[in-house]
């Protein structure tokens, strides 16, 4: 009887967790940006942003567009998925946390390209931005 009640509740939960995570894709696996698009995340605008790189934003945040012209709401953060232009492949992971909730956190990731790993300023119009770049970039 137990048994019987525990599935009752923990097979309907696991069915909403696997769909929920289909429905919006699994950002680890989502490395084609034709792939990205589809689990609904918003690539606009689909020019180079430094350099080579195109972002996209996960379902239900602001686009990049957004968020640069100060159109979108000011969220406190999020996790772009960057794609190189030339090819569309997956670059990295670039973060953006609000400046006013920035506390010098440290970005080794981008040591390479930021001398000390810190966290690029971005001024925008809406409410500015600290970025973080987890991939080699080719550009600053």
């Amino acid at each position: 009887m137990r048994t019987r009640l525990l599935l009752l509740f923990i097979v309907p939960t696991l069915a909403t967790i696997v769909l929920a995570g289909v429905a919006s894709g699994n950002p680890s696996e989502l490395t084609d940006m034709d792939q990205t698009k589809a689990a609904g995340w918003d690539c606009t605008p689909e020019v180079p942003i430094a350099g080579q790189y195109l972002h996209c934003a996960p379902p239900g945040k602001p686009s990049v567009a957004d968020i640069a012209t100060g159109q979108g709401s000011t969220v406190p953060s999020v996790e772009l998925r960057v794609f190189n232009v030339v090819d569309e492949s997956f670059a990295g992971v670039e973060s953006l946390i609000r400046s006013d909730l920035y506390r010098n956190q440290a970005c080794p990731q981008d040591a390479a390209n930021i001398p000390g790993g810190g966290w690029g300023l971005l001024d925008l119009p809406g409410a500015d931005y600290r970025a973080c770049h987890r991939f080699e970039r080719t550009s600053t």
